[in-house]
C-alpha cells in the first residue's frame, strides 16, 4: 500500500516535537490585475513556478486520516487548528468538535487568511476531500502549514446531510489498466503569462485563487466522466498525467496517460510538455494528491483537474495502483456535534 501521501509520519514527528461545483472548461487562471497599485507589471511565471515546485517537491503534500484527526481531537492537541470549509449551515448543523467555519468560497478572502494562525497545522475539512486538498495547496504556498482530511467528512460520518448527500463509493470500479509506457514529449509550449508587480508573488497566488473560486471551477473529473470520454475516443483535448511513482505507473495505468511524478510536476522542463490548448487531468493514488497538484497548476495558469478519488476508485488492483481500494480506507466512523452542543460536564462548545 502507498503511504507517501498520508499524514502519519508528519503527525508522529509533530507529537514528538511537541511531546473545489461548476463545470466550466475555461481555464480558471488568468492575468490578474494588480488592483489600484501603480507598480509596473512584470512577468512572474518563473517566480510562481518556483513556489509551486517548492511545495510539490516537499513533504507537505499529504492527507490526514480520520483516525489521526480523531486522536488529535481526543487529546485536545492545540498545535492543530481545524477549519471546516463546507457550507456554513452544514457546519452549524454538525461538525467535528473544535473546528471553525470558513466556507470554501471565502478561503482566499484577505481577512479570513489574516486570521489563520501560521504557528499551527491547519486541518482542512470538507465534504469529500478534494476542495480541502485544493485549499491546503494554496494555503501551504501562502506560508501556512495545512493538510486536508482524507475524503472529508465522508470518512468521518455516514450522515447524508453532513457529507452533502454525496454517496461515498461502496466499492471501486473494475476499469482496465495497461502497462505500455507512453513517452513524454518535451516541446517548447509557451508558458501562461503571469503579469504582476515584482515581489508580489504571494499576492498573485491569493488573487488568482479568488478568481478560481469566483468562477466556481470544480477542479475534478469523475472516473465515470473520464471513462466515458475514453470509450468515445474523445480525449484529444485532454492531457492525462499519472502522478504516481514510476513503479506503480509501470504496473498499471490508464491508457493514454504519461508519468510525471507529483514532485516533478512543476519542474521547469516538465511544464514545457503542458499544452495551453489541452485540459490536464492528474491521476493520483487517492485523488487528494492530484487535487493538490491540480490547484498548483491552476495557480500557474494551466487548465487542470484531478481524477476524483484517483486510482483507489478506478481499479481494485492494489498491487498495480499502489493504494488501498477506496471502500477499504474508512475503518471506523466518528461523532459529529451541532454547533451549540452541550457536553454533559464541560459547558458550551463555542466553535463546535
Amino acid at each position: 500500500m502507498k503511504h507517501r501521501f498520508r499524514f502519519k509520519t508528519l503527525l508522529g514527528m509533530s507529537l514528538l516535537a511537541f511531546a473545489l461545483a461548476g463545470c466550466s472548461h475555461t481555464s480558471p487562471a488568468a492575468v490578474i490585475e494588480p488592483g489600484s497599485s501603480e507598480a509596473p507589471l512584470v512577468e512572474q511565471f518563473e517566480s510562481v513556478r518556483q513556489v509551486v515546485e517548492d511545495f510539490l517537491s516537499s513533504d507537505k503534500v499529504v492527507s490526514m486520516t480520520p483516525e489521526e484527526l480523531y486522536q488529535i481531537v481526543q487529546e485536545r492537541n492545540d498545535h492543530y487548528y481545524l477549519v471546516d470549509i463546507r457550507a456554513n449551515q452544514d457546519f452549524i448543523n454538525s461538525n467535528i468538535q473544535g473546528s471553525v467555519s470558513i466556507p470554501y468560497a471565502q478561503t482566499s478572502d484577505p481577512e479570513r487568511l489574516e486570521a489563520l494562525p501560521k504557528d499551527k497545522t491547519l486541518v482542512v475539512i470538507d465534504y469529500n476531500g478534494h476542495q480541502a486538498a485544493q485549499t491546503a495547496a494554496t494555503w501551504n504556498q501562502l506560508g501556512y502549514q495545512a493538510v486536508p482530511l482524507l475524503y472529508g467528512v465522508q470518512s468521518w460520518t455516514q450522515e447524508a446531510s453532513s457529507i452533502g448527500y454525496e454517496a461515498f463509493p461502496g466499492q471501486p470500479l473494475n476499469n482496465t489498466l495497461v502497462t505500455e509506457v507512453n513517452p513524454i514529449v518535451l516541446s517548447e509550449n509557451t508558458s501562461p503569462e503571469i503579469k504582476y508587480p515584482e515581489g508580489k508573488t504571494q499576492d498573485y497566488i491569493a488573487q488568482t485563487t479568488r478568481t478560481y473560486l469566483d468562477r466556481n471551477y470544480k477542479g475534478v473529473i469523475t472516473a465515470e466522466e473520464l471513462y466515458g470520454e475514453l470509450q468515445q475516443g474523445s480525449t484529444d483535448h485532454y492531457f492525462l498525467v499519472d502522478i504516481r511513482d514510476l513503479k506503480h505507473y509501470q504496473q498499471g495505468h490508464i491508457e493514454g496517460s504519461v508519468n510525471i511524478p507529483l514532485d516533478q510536476l512543476a519542474d521547469p522542463d516538465k511544464v514545457k510538455s503542458y499544452s495551453p490548448d489541452k485540459r490536464i487531468v492528474l491521476i493520483g493514488y487517492d485523488g487528494m494528491d492530484a487535487s493538490q497538484g491540480s490547484r498548483s497548476l491552476v495557480t500557474l495558469g494551466y487548465d487542470c483537474v484531478a481524477l476524483k478519488y484517483g486510482m483507489s476508485y478506478w481499479s481494485a488492483e492494489e498491487e498495480a495502483t499502489g493504494v488501498t481500494p477506496v471502500h477499504n480506507l474508512v475503518k471506523e466512523y466518528y461523532q459529529l456535534t451541532p454547533l451549540n452542543y452541550l457536553p454533559p460536564s464541560t459547558g458550551a462548545a463555542g466553535c463546535g
